[in-house]
């Protein structure tokens, strides 16, 4: 994604010079967030009580108290807050070099919502509270930084064993960085051969581990995540049509047309009124 584009569609970190921050969630946001959005950043939601409703990538989903969502960086986010209550983990992708061996890539769920014990969530709660207070702390040690990393790495975890034991996918690491490398490249590279020269793997391996996590071939996941960032683009309302398909590189607005009709059945302006009565 080039930098105009980039700067035009993203919500930034709301400190810039933390990779780590802690709001609750009714914080005065610096942005219109009564309007869909995509960040830069991860977000991991914890809701402690109250009801609401958030829509990750036009899905929607119902709040409810002692639940988590977690929305990845590029993912379009809609949250109606109403009663629901709770903290906000934001986080920059930085972070994962001080988190080894967890990798950003890992976080990439099919799934964001989860439901977990309310004993697990309660101390899922309690470790963000404490990361909270030490993150407010006006002398911050470096072992105080070092901690607060710590807990949130406990809270990731268990959120990737979570999904593994709830949702039953069979992820490897292939398939998760698959994922990364795919929302990140999805502007200029199309075909399955271009992915596994990034990956070092065979396009038989590459299909195997796809079909095997999601019953779909590589170049399939591709096409969808093409369609998904076709529709995040027309939802976000800031490009036309014609700037839609020349930032996403294709040779011209009518072979733009032929991907969408073929993947949707509509055309290009029938997909859009689709996609801005989603949320």
């Amino acid at each position: 994604m080039n930098e105009k584009l980039s700067r035009d569609h993203v919500v930034w970190l709301p400190h810039p010079n933390k990779l780590l921050v802690i709001e609750p969630i009714d914080y005065p946001n610096p942005y219109d967030y009564h309007r869909p959005h995509r960040h830069d950043y991860f977000e991991i939601i914890l809701i402690q009580k109250g009801e609401g409703k958030q829509y990750v990538d036009f899905t929607p989903y119902e709040m409810h108290g002692r639940q988590l969502f977690n929305v990845y960086p590029g993912q379009v986010h809609l949250m109606h807050r109403n009663t629901a209550q709770g903290l906000l983990i934001q986080f920059r992708k930085d972070l994962f070099e001080f988190i080894r061996p967890l990798q950003h890539y890992q976080l990439y769920f099919i799934d964001p919502v989860f439901n977990p014990e309310p004993q697990i969530f309660d101390r899922l709660f309690s470790m963000t509270e404490q990361m909270a207070d030490l993150l407010a702390q006006k002398d911050f040690s470096q072992l105080s930084i070092y901690k607060a990393y710590c807990y949130l790495e406990i809270i990731l975890i268990s959120l990737v064993e979570m999904q593994g034991e709830n949702i039953g996918l069979r992820y490897d690491h292939l398939t998760s960085q698959f994922l990364s490398v795919l929302s990140q490249n999805i502007y200029s590279h199309r075909k399955a051969a271009d992915y596994c020269k990034m990956l070092n793997c065979s396009r038989n391996k590459l299909n195997q581990v796809c079909k095997a996590a999601f019953g779909k071939s590589a170049l399939e996941l591709i096409h969808e995540e093409l369609l998904l960032e076709i529709r995040r683009l027309l939802l976000l309302g800031k490009m036309s049509l014609k700037e839609i398909a020349f930032a996403l590189n294709f040779d011209s607005p009518a072979n733009f047309s032929i991907f969408i009709k073929s993947k949707t059945g509509l055309t290009p302006s029938e997909l859009q009124s689709l996609v801005n009565s989603s949320c």
